[in-house]
């Protein structure tokens, strides 16, 4: 981002003739024309103001950029504003707008339509074009291969990316390049709705430095709280279903201020509020809070990267270290140990893994040679129990079983996993320390183990007949082969499942009387 020059002279009101240069003038020229007022401070840790989008998307025009926003949050509309106001400002310029269907993309062209149609500098609107006096055009395009190989234009508005084809998204991109002076910029916008899908891998890239990302919540633009549903004093908080969420951060206020007391949006806080009463948890904090995609037929629901991932699962000398291996296609291995810890209840084992590895199509040897080198490198070589699946020991058609493979390379004394439990039972056992009942967490997982957390992130039941079940969807996916390694690996140290230590000490009966 360019470093912005701080601004202590007045500037005149601009003109509807004359293209706004700055942040202030932009915000009298969108106040004066169109009426808005657009939130321009954050109420969250870790998110955007709407406006710090808008203005940067208009005035530094980057390369690329993403914008995550709530549903309803306006981030369509200010895409189309910035469209416009670029459209009336910069003769000849042409910019495309692209949906996840042809629907969603004649909904940002509605949002623009709603914007311009009473603009003198608007020669002529139809449900798919609009076209400006001084030769700027606005197009629709339809989510279809053939659509977005078009002519080149400097603009490319990507509306609810993450339900464009991302193979249609690329070629998209490919439409868009400079036009004279005037740089090439992708605007995509979009709610986080799938697990694993395009926008997951979008604020991954985004994360990575790729292009910047502008995230906003429902509180960024939620309108301000009254006295007289909170009271005076917050005394009236405690019954309002958005309390936990709106009082979390606190804390960030020099006032103390809960966050719908700081907000200045449109949204409705009536409107949220029934949203907060008829949805679930996991729907409101994916379509208003922004804070991931709905977990719905997710394995491992009450996985937290913040509360699960964590470098306190470092490898500790004191304790016994298990290796867990699946071999396949895929060879997914994990590293863990079970460490005692004090709880208000009393002692109880804490799941550490803290070492992982996953290939795909390499032969047993290098496999193991792999697998024994990442032990040298993160718990100096120490091994004190290795298990594996059973069907490891089965001999293939084309050469020696696994197992031997494993052994003669170096990797022995592996035992089998348990045999009469089923996949659920080793997933429930998982979850056991997941989330105890009780309260907390007992499995943490080292930042270093990446595809394992993902693989808890992802984890999937499948579908059949409208309704989730207690199996994997994707028996074959690596996601399966790592987290049936840490079942296979906690079903070898708790062959009969865990049990609760007796709450005191046993004497036998005749020693009684």
């Amino acid at each position: 981002m360019t470093k912005r020059r701080r601004e202590t002279t007045p500037e005149p009101v601009p003109s509807l003739g004359s293209r706004p240069d700055s942040e202030r003038s932009l915000r009298r020229w969108v106040r004066e024309y169109a009426g808005l007022r657009i939130p321009h401070r954050a109420v969250c840790r870790g998110h955007q103001s709407p406006w710090r989008f808008f203005a940067d998307a208009f005035l530094l025009r980057p390369p690329v950029a993403l914008v995550l926003g709530p549903r309803g949050g306006g981030k369509s509309y200010l895409s189309a504003l910035e469209t416009h106001l670029t459209s009336r400002f910069d003769p000849g310029h042409g910019t495309r707008l692209l949906g996840g269907s042809l629907a969603q993309s004649q909904q940002a062209h509605q949002a623009l339509a709603e914007l311009a149609r009473d603009d003198p500098a608007l020669a002529k609107l139809t449900e798919s074009k609009a076209l400006y006096a001084n030769g700027s055009e606005v197009r629709v395009l339809a989510a279809s291969p053939t659509s977005v190989r078009g002519p080149h234009v400097p603009s490319l508005k990507l509306d609810e990316v993450d339900e464009i084809d991302p193979e249609c998204r690329d070629a998209a991109l490919g439409m868009c390049m400079n036009r004279g002076e005037t740089p090439a910029s992708v605007l995509m916008t979009s709610t986080w709705h799938r697990v694993d899908g395009p926008m997951s891998r979008l604020i991954e890239r985004a994360h990575a430095g790729e292009f910047p990302f502008y995230s906003f919540c429902v509180f960024e633009v939620l309108e301000r709280c009254p006295d007289r549903r909170s009271g005076r004093d917050l005394e009236k908080c405690p019954e309002c279903p958005l309390v936990s969420w709106c009082h979390e951060d606190r804390d960030a206020d020099p006032l103390g201020r809960p966050k719908a007391k700081r907000a200045t949006g449109h949204y409705g806080i009536d409107a949220l509020i029934q949203k907060a009463r008829v949805v679930s948890g996991r729907t409101f904090e994916a379509d208003y809070l922004c804070r991931g995609p709905k977990a719905d037929g997710l394995w491992f629901a009450e996985f937290d990267p913040v509360v699960n991932v964590s470098e306190a699962a470092e490898y500790d000398p004191t304790a016994p270290v298990h290796l867990a291996i699946d071999s396949g296609v895929h060879t997914g291995a994990v590293y863990f140990q079970v460490v005692a810890r004090a709880t208000p209840s009393g002692m109880a084992d804490e799941v550490h893994v803290f070492a992982e590895y996953l290939e795909e199509g390499k032969t047993a040897e290098h496999n193991a040679r792999e697998i024994l080198e990442l032990s040298r490198a993160r718990c100096n070589g120490r091994i004190d129990v290795a298990s594996t699946d059973p069907a490891g020991n089965a001999r293939t058609a084309v050469g020696p079983t696994v197992l031997g493979e494993y052994e003669r390379t170096g990797l022995r004394n592996l035992s089998f996993w348990p045999s009469g439990a089923s996949v659920t039972d080793g997933l429930a056992l998982v979850e056991s320390f997941l989330r105890p009942a009780d309260g907390g967490t007992r499995l943490l997982v080292h930042p270093r183990c990446e595809h394992t957390v993902r693989a808890f992130r992802n984890y999937r039941r499948e579908k059949r007949a409208g309704q989730w079940t207690d199996r994997p969807e994707d028996p074959q996916h690596p996601h399966e082969d790592l987290l049936d390694a840490l079942r296979g690996g906690l079903r070898n140290r708790y062959p009969e499942g865990r049990r609760p230590p007796p709450p005191m000490g046993r004497v036998p009966a005749r020693s009684v009387f």
